[in-house]
């Protein structure tokens, strides 16, 4: 393993057949450290087992590979390591127990990178409309799209019916159910999607719009089949599903399965965030596992609101969504989490228009809710007019 004088470690065994590629920060101190911590991680995410164990030649077949190690940008050292394809197969629970399982149990070491295999990209659904065919489900060529959170929880059917109307009526491009609506009292799923649809189709009606309604399918995954079924049946074009809270394997069956529904990723529960030691990074986790696994848009945490993301990780999420990876479709970003809505302009000027902003508290506040949600459409038809 020859270290370069940079400190760089070259790796001259290329894996035959690959998987995936997974880079990891490892928070060491000396090259050594980092050299023993990813040899450890190749290790204990394939064969799990000291060496010689199953024979020389299976685990020379099965280990994953370091490619390389160097210096991180900021402290410690980034390392990348090649698992074989033998070991990840094309399934995505394997996929993720590979790039992120035992070793998320360890101090010190994030996963800030993914590049899956080409045979592995095509097992995988990916987004089934992505970012075209979500702008024709709305009927919205090429001005940034707006979507809008109905909530909050306790609130009646009804009231969320009024709130859905108005959006639509304004010419919201998606009204999607706060992720907190569930099966509560005051607004029970069944009860609570259909008088949302009917609000929302009949406001469509009036004004000739084409806002969709994304009902919130979280909840037990025995209970997910008959969820869909009623969403279909009302005729709707999309759901909200947290991966975080169903797994990720959940939302793969939906973007899989038989029924041609998108699917908005909610963040809840993805326990990941800038700055950490440990974990998934933002970016890998809702931008590359998000997409690969299914999702058509992919809500997260805006810079500027309620959780003060770095602009520079927003962005990061963007480019994972929307870079190509053949054969894949782009997924759509949807910045969140308490985004003013009078500065929805600035935010389609700074992530351009294939992006989807997702407001709800600053509109519920307006008294005039329609109007609010009308000057949020109008903003992005501005934006659109001035990159012509």
């Amino acid at each position: 393993m020859p270290a370069t004088r940079s400190g760089r470690v070259r790796i001259d065994a290329p894996v035959r057949a690959f998987g995936l590629r997974a880079s990891y920060r490892l928070s060491c101190g000396h090259l050594g450290e980092a050299v023993s911590l990813a040899s450890a991680i190749a290790r204990e995410q394939t064969v799990e087992a000291p060496p010689g164990v199953g024979g020389d030649r299976l685990q020379a077949r099965m280990l994953g590979r370091i490619e390389r190690i160097e210096p991180s940008h900021g402290e410690g050292w980034l390392a990348r390591i090649a698992y074989p394809l033998d070991a990840t197969t094309t399934e995505l629970t394997q996929v993720l127990n590979v790039a992120y399982g035992n070793v998320s149990l360890m101090d010190g070491v994030r996963l800030v990178g993914l590049e899956p295999a080409p045979a592995v990209l095509r097992s995988l659904p990916g987004p089934r409309f992505g970012i075209t065919g979500i702008r024709s489900l709305v009927n919205a060529p090429a001005r940034p799209l707006v979507s809008a959170a109905i909530k909050p929880i306790g609130l009646s059917s009804g009231g969320l019916a009024h709130q859905a109307a108005a959006f639509a009526r304004a010419g919201v491009d998606v009204v999607k159910d706060d992720h907190g609506l569930a099966v509560q009292g005051s607004a029970p799923f069944a009860e609570r999607t259909r008088v949302i649809a009917e609000a929302v189709a009949g406001a469509n009606a009036a004004v000739g719009g084409h806002t969709a309604y994304f009902p919130n399918v979280t909840g037990p995954l025995d209970t997910l089949e008959e969820r869909l079924e009623r969403v279909v049946a009302l005729g709707l074009g999309g759901v909200v599903l947290c991966p975080g809270l169903m797994g990720l394997d959940a939302l793969r069956c939906v973007a899989a399965g038989p029924r041609a529904l998108a699917v908005m990723a909610h963040p809840a529960h993805a326990q990941t965030a800038p700055g950490r030691a440990q974990g998934v990074a933002p970016d890998v986790l809702l931008g590359t596992l998000y997409r690969v696994a299914g999702a058509d848009i992919v809500v997260y945490v805006n810079a500027g609101g309620r959780f003060s993301w770095p602009e520079e990780t927003c962005h990061a999420v963007n480019r994972r969504l929307r870079e190509p990876m053949v054969p894949l479709r782009r997924a759509l970003p949807a910045p969140a989490g308490g985004v003013n809505a009078a500065e929805a302009g600035h935010w389609f000027a700074r992530y351009g228009p294939d992006t989807m902003l997702l407001i709800g508290g600053s509109l519920l506040v307006q008294r005039d809710l329609e109007g609010a949600a009308r000057r949020l459409v109008e903003a992005a038809v501005r934006q659109e007019e001035g990159n012509r």
